[in-house]
């Protein structure tokens, strides 16, 4: 995962730095060697050797400790870009993430993916060579003592598999719990009105309260398991860190090892000590990602297929004993239904009736539970169904910052001169070349927005749930007007209606529960 959405160049002179600062695993244990053994030898001489090597390794060092902060960044920056970037891409291409999931999955998901993959595994790298380095200098130094530290101190990270299973498991527990919260915050915002306007503020604070609660304890239940797995494995490096440095002591004493190479084998192992400690910590912590790495290698690998093209005309759309279901429970009875060109249909129904469920059927929002449809004789796809119809809620959507034509074209070329024309034929001339934004339009001139654009994106077919409702009385006239002068087949539910707004529609569709 981390090759793919990271800019090769800086993952390169990120590990280039890294090797720079190895050197650290070397320099302190050889100075100290170096001092002592002069201060032994009486060859003090050495001394200033000591010194000017010091310095010079030492601005080495920073220089590779300087390239390695500023890499990191880098390759982080790529990789939150890169897999951001693709989860967007997927949410906006397929149906894989649902619309409730996608902003968790941005900011909670990626965050954890940040902390528990990719700086584990750049640390895990980087003490990997820092490690090596350091067994080289004490297996070269004393090659039997060298040994015996590398035995005793390798055992911590042989245990470090101890937990991860149950830290994965509560990884996949903190995911969804985060992944509630932010839906059911985003829920409560959407609903603020509501809640304001009948005094419900008390009861949707408890319910924050109550999903901030569960994600908090879950961040709690995974710092608190794997402080216990580094507690055990810290444990059983507690023990040993001290052993192979008793046994050093015994050859020493019995001079089997000089005083110098005795503490510089000291000073290394330490590092290989303190390296294996990191290891076995970032080795636990990464596996805990490991679920999310296998839902995002899932969800991502799969290439995105661009949108199928329709082709030719999609009428008549035919309906033949399409019934819904869910729950066990029938929530549109069994009805036919045809559709022509340029038909306008009128749905009614009492509530529960499924007049909603019938626009999101002839959508494909939805699958039929028995029944079939039909387009010009055959079946369409979600990609096709798009390009040929349009779908108008009682609430449309306008993006902020777009002018009125953008916001019309959606990322299409514009066309002025048929911009222009579908502007003035719904109503929305004064408002060409401004901005827009949901404060500044009304109910009335979204709804035409949405006409226009499925005007503007020739549209065969506009189902309208409801658009009127939320209007009064000049601006569904309005409406009113705009569709029934529409070539496009209209398939409208509508609630309030009298026998003389019936007339003017072609067909007249009562649902029954």
């Amino acid at each position: 995962m981390l090759r793919s959405y990271v800019t090769k160049k800086y993952l390169f002179f990120y590990f280039v730095a890294i090797m720079i600062t190895w050197l650290e695993a070397v320099i302190t244990p050889a100075l100290i060697q170096y001092i002592v053994s002069s201060f032994t030898n009486h060859q003090l001489h050495l001394l200033w050797q000591v010194l000017i090597w010091g310095i010079v390794g030492n601005l080495i060092l920073l220089l590779g400790l300087a390239g390695k902060r500023y890499y990191y960044a880098r390759v982080l920056t790529d990789f939150k870009s890169g897999i951001k970037q693709a989860i967007f891409q997927t949410f906006l291409y397929s149906r894989r993430i649902a619309d409730e999931e996608v902003l968790s999955d941005l900011e909670n998901d990626v965050k954890q993916l940040e902390d528990n993959y990719i700086e584990p595994t750049v640390i895990i790298i980087s003490s990997l060579g820092f490690t090596t380095v350091s067994i080289c200098y004490a297996l070269w130094t004393n090659f039997y003592l060298g040994f015996l530290f590398i035995i005793f101190y390798s055992i911590p990270v042989l245990c470090s598999g101890i937990g991860s299973k149950r830290l994965d498991t509560i990884t996949k527990q903190k995911s969804l719990a985060n992944q509630g919260y932010v839906s059911q915050v985003t829920n409560m915002i959407a609903g603020a009105r509501s809640i304001r306007h009948y005094l419900g503020q008390s009861m949707f604070y408890k319910l924050f309260s109550k999903d901030l609660h569960k994600a908090l304890e879950q961040e709690v239940a995974y710092e608190k398991q794997r402080t216990i797995n580094c507690l055990f494995i810290n444990g059983i490096d507690a023990f040993c860190s001290v052993a192979p440095i008793v046994i050093g002591g015994f050859m020493t004493y019995y001079n089997y090892l000089s005083a110098a190479s005795f503490v510089g084998i000291y000073l290394v192992s330490h590092n290989i000590g303190y390296q294996f400690q990191e290891l076995s910590y970032f080795i636990n912590t990464r596996k805990s990602a490991k679920s999310l790495c296998d839902k995002y290698q899932n969800l991502l690998g799969e290439k995105l297929t661009k949108p199928t093209v329709l082709k030719g005309s999609v009428f008549p759309i035919q309906l033949e004993r399409v019934s819904v279901e869910r729950d066990g429970q029938e929530i549109l009875a069994p009805c036919d239904l045809t559709i022509e060109e340029g038909e306008k249909i009128a749905i009614i129904g009492e509530s529960g009736s499924g007049k909603t469920n019938l626009l999101n059927l002839i959508y494909g929002e939805i699958k039929p539970s028995q029944g079939r449809i039909h387009y010009h004789g055959q079946e369409l796809n979600s990609d096709e169904l798009y390009q040929a119809g349009a779908y108008i809620l009682q609430s449309s959507h306008v993006f902020d910052g777009l002018t009125l034509e953008e916001n019309v074209a959606l990322g299409q070329e514009i066309d002025s001169v048929r911009m222009e024309e579908i502007l003035q034929q719904t109503g929305l001339k004064a408002l060409q070349g401004k901005i827009s934004n949901n404060q500044t339009l009304s109910g009335g001139e979204k709804q035409r927005l949405e006409i226009a654009r499925a005007l503007y994106h020739n549209r065969h077919f506009i189902l309208a749930d409801e658009v009127k409702a939320n209007l009064d009385l000049k601006n569904q006239e309005k409406i009113n007007q705009l569709l029934f002068s529409l070539p496009q087949a209209i398939v409208e539910v509508i609630h309030h209606y009298s026998d003389e707004d019936l007339k003017r529609y072609d067909k007249v569709i009562e649902l029954v529960r």
